[in-house]
């Protein structure tokens, strides 16, 4: 075991445009410095059998663009993050809410 991976996470953040500025305050607030971001447009060619709204992909004629962010942190950062785009989500649009992922680190070179 390597305790400097045991303890790196990745956390993959993907948020439509319209909160990026909002996740970079977020990480600002919680001193995260380095991150990637990547623009992103999605599709889906059908409405789910649920009926569910995906509130994330456009309609095959007009997509949605997100964002995706992701960075390498320290667990304990990494779930001070999470907490915080929860707690973000809570006072935000139920329908498009700031998703969050989150795993672990197992080996690096």
């Amino acid at each position: 075991m390597n305790p400097l991976t045991d303890a790196m996470k990745l956390i993959a953040i993907m948020s439509l445009d319209a909160y990026a500025e909002a996740l970079h305050d977020i990480y600002r607030d919680h001193r995260i410095k380095v991150f990637s971001e990547l623009d992103i447009r999605g599709y889906h060619h059908e409405q789910p059998v649920s009926g569910v709204n995906f509130g994330w992909f456009g309609r095959s004629a007009s997509p949605a663009y997100s964002t995706l962010t992701f960075a390498f942190l320290e667990a304990e950062q990494a779930t001070a993050l999470l907490d915080a785009i929860a707690e973000y989500n809570e006072d935000h649009d139920p329908d498009h809410p700031i998703r969050a992922f989150l795993m672990p680190v197992e080996r690096s070179v």
